[in-house]
């Protein structure tokens, strides 16, 4: 009996262990925007020639009802699934002044750090399982 209670215990610590989230982030050099053809292409598309406007973009694994929330503002709030042939989910775009959460299925919070934002005009988020990276550059990213 006893041997039987220590699997259970076992067990249980291994599931509760394998679900835990993980996020990690990865910082760009902080420099001037790259002035390569996406990114001008990004920018004068959004008008997001103001230093206070950076993008968030969703890619790899994503299959998940995504809420994004800057300062008091619902930003953005729907389905999305990742296109697997690109990599690309969805985006859109930030004011890199105010305190952002996103939510993924109203389970997973992760909040940006605001200290942070303004240094980057372009914000990654992908998904792996339960481990998401977050990725702040001044470079943009092609999905092709």
């Amino acid at each position: 009996m006893k041997s039987f209670k220590t699997i259970i215990i076992c067990f249980s610590f291994a599931v509760i262990s394998c679900s835990t989230v993980k996020t990690s982030e990865i910082y760009g050099t902080e420099m001037e925007i790259v002035k390569n053809v996406r990114s001008k292409v990004l920018i004068e598309k959004f008008n997001a020639y103001d230093k206070d406007k950076s993008f968030l973009t969703f890619m790899s694994e994503f299959d998940n009802f995504i809420t994004v929330k800057n300062g008091d503002s619902l930003i953005f709030s729907k389905k999305s699934k990742t296109m697997p042939m690109l990599g690309f989910t969805t985006a859109c775009i930030i004011f890199n002044n105010r305190n952002t959460t996103i939510s993924v299925d109203d389970k997973q919070k992760i909040k940006l750090k605001k200290e942070e934002l303004p240094k980057y005009k372009f914000i990654y988020i992908g998904k792996h399982k339960n481990h998401y990276k977050i990725e702040y550059t001044n470079r943009a990213k092609s999905f092709l």
